[in-house]
C-alpha cells in the first residue's frame, strides 16, 4: 500500500486503481488526495494525528482506545502510518460499500488479533473501547456497563456457543438479529 507515501501527484495508475476499487470518481478521488496532503504533507498519517483528528467527533468521552482499533484495520500493511491508498479504501468501506463490506469491516475491529475469531477479551476491548468514547461515566459503573453488554452480544453472536465468534456467526447475527445491531450501538 505505501506507494503512495512520499508522493506528491497522483499517477494514472493510482487514480485508476482506486476509482476501481471504490465507489469514488477520478475527480473525487484527486479532491480528496488533495484534502488529504494539506493534512498530511509528507502523505503519511501517524496514529497521534488520527487519533488528534477522530476525537474531535467524540468531545465528551475518551476515544483515544477506539481510534487505536479503528487506525490497527486503516493501516492494512501495518507499517505504522495510513498512506492515501488505505485512508481511501477505508473510508469508503466505513462510509459507502454495501452492508456486507462494513460487517467485514467491523469483524476485523473485534478480531483485535486478527487470528479470524473474536474471544469474549476481544469482545470487552472493542465494546469497552467504544462505551468509553460515548460515556464519561465513573469507571466503576462504566465497566459494569461494558461488562454486560460485551456478555450480550457474544452470547447472542456465539451460536453454536464454543467460546469463540467466526467471521460467519458475526455475520450472520448481525443480518438476521436487529437487537444485536442496536446492543453493538450502545442502545
Amino acid at each position: 500500500m505505501g506507494s503512495l507515501a512520499s508522493k506528491s501527484k497522483l499517477s494514472p495508475e493510482d487514480v485508476s486503481f482506486l476509482t476501481e476499487n471504490t465507489q469514488y470518481s477520478s475527480q473525487e478521488v484527486f479532491n480528496w488526495f488533495s484534502t488529504f496532503k494539506r493534512d498530511c504533507p509528507s502523505g503519511k498519517l501517524g496514529p497521534d494525528k488520527f487519533i488528534k483528528m477522530y476525537s474531535k467527533f467524540f468531545p465528551s468521552g475518551n476515544s483515544k482506545p477506539f481510534c487505536e482499533h479503528v487506525f490497527r484495520i486503516f493501516d492494512t500493511d501495518k507499517n505504522g502510518v495510513i498512506d492515501f491508498k488505505e485512508f481511501l479504501l477505508a473510508i469508503d468501506v466505513s462510509s459507502g460499500s454495501t452492508p456486507q463490506k462494513k460487517l467485514e469491516w467491523a469483524f476485523k475491529m473485534y478480531d483485535v488479533n486478527g487470528n479470524g475469531v473474536i474471544t469474549m477479551d476481544e469482545m470487552k476491548e472493542v465494546v469497552g473501547a467504544m462505551f468509553k468514547m460515548q460515556f464519561s461515566q465513573g469507571a466503576e459503573e462504566l465497566q459494569a456497563k461494558i461488562a454486560e453488554k460485551s456478555a450480550q452480544i457474544f452470547s447472542a453472536m456465539d451460536s453454536n456457543k464454543d467460546g469463540i465468534i467466526t467471521q460467519e456467526e458475526f455475520l450472520m447475527a448481525c443480518t438476521q438479529d436487529r437487537q444485536i445491531m442496536e446492543l453493538m450501538s450502545g442502545k
